[in-house]
């Protein structure tokens, strides 16, 4: 059993940061997190100081390949691509803008070989269409207006649909996809992060930028992503049972976000050089 002692615990499930923590591992799953006074560790375990340092779950990026997914555009077509990806056991169909009869493909063989349907999105309706369709989660941001449709953006948060906006990518529309952003998140809409072929880093002092506060930028890095790629069961918070991919930071990234990068990097319960 490895265990890092004394850091101070951001566990990206969103509750405030816990001091001189423990976090102990074995067999690549975490086996106890959380106050070092609660949580009596074994002898025999191998301790890492973590004194003055930070512990957050891995990062997960929704999204980090650059272009559009491949497009579909009959509902054989989508539906051969799902079968693609179950195959070979993708955790989420991707898909762009489609025809309503294709979406539609696309939405019941993925609901049927247990995909996650990320779209990507830049207008409202394309959101629309998508929502209709099953889709769980976005890449991508509303950019095409400044006046959401209030019943949208509820449906949205009943859902817990993510959007990962990949801001980077807009370019001119990035101020209003930045405005849209944070109104989603104030909404309680999740919010994760798709670096979209870019600096993972980049995005998520982006979403600073756009009003969203570091702590919550690092749960959308953590636990919102696994949970938009159906994955929250396995990953994306540290706690007992998750698998334990940690960063061990040597500053505070509830201060700053770009001290998000990390001194030390284990995975699966293994150190990374």
């Amino acid at each position: 059993m490895k265990a890092i002692v004394g850091a101070v615990l951001i566990d990206g499930a969103g509750g405030p940061p816990v001091s001189d923590s423990v976090v102990a591992v074995a067999g690549g799953v975490i086996q106890m997190a959380g106050p070092r006074g609660g949580n009596p560790l074994p002898a025999e375990a191998d301790k890492i100081d973590g004194s003055g340092q930070y512990i957050v779950p891995g990062l997960i990026d929704v999204y980090p390949l650059a272009g559009a997914p491949p497009s579909m555009t009959t509902p054989e077509e989508a539906r051969a691509r799902v079968a693609e990806l179950a195959a070979r056991k993708a955790p989420a169909l991707h898909v762009g803008m489609l025809a309503p009869a294709v979406a539609q493909a696309a939405g019941e063989a993925a609901r049927q070989a247990g995909l996650a349907v990320v779209g990507h999105v830049s207008t409202e309706a394309g959101v629309k269409l998508l929502v209709a369709n099953g889709a769980s989660s976005f890449v991508g941001m509303i950019a095409d207006r400044d006046d959401l449709d209030p019943a949208l953006v509820a449906r949205l948060r009943d859902l817990r649909i993510v959007f990962a906006p990949a801001l980077a990518s807009f370019g001119a529309a990035g101020e209003l996809a930045g405005r849209n952003t944070h109104r989603l998140f104030a909404a309680g809409v999740p919010i994760a992060v798709a670096s979209a072929g870019g600096d993972f880093y980049r995005e998520t002092q982006l979403l600073v930028a756009a009003g969203i506060p570091p702590l919550d930028v690092i749960v959308a890095a953590t636990s919102h992503g696994a949970m938009a790629l159906h994955q929250l069961d396995q990953r994306g918070t540290v706690q007992p049972g998750k698998r334990a991919d940690l960063l061990l930071l040597s500053a505070n990234p509830g201060e700053d976000i770009r001290n998000l990068v990390p001194a030390r990097r284990m995975t699966a319960g293994e150190w990374q050089r």
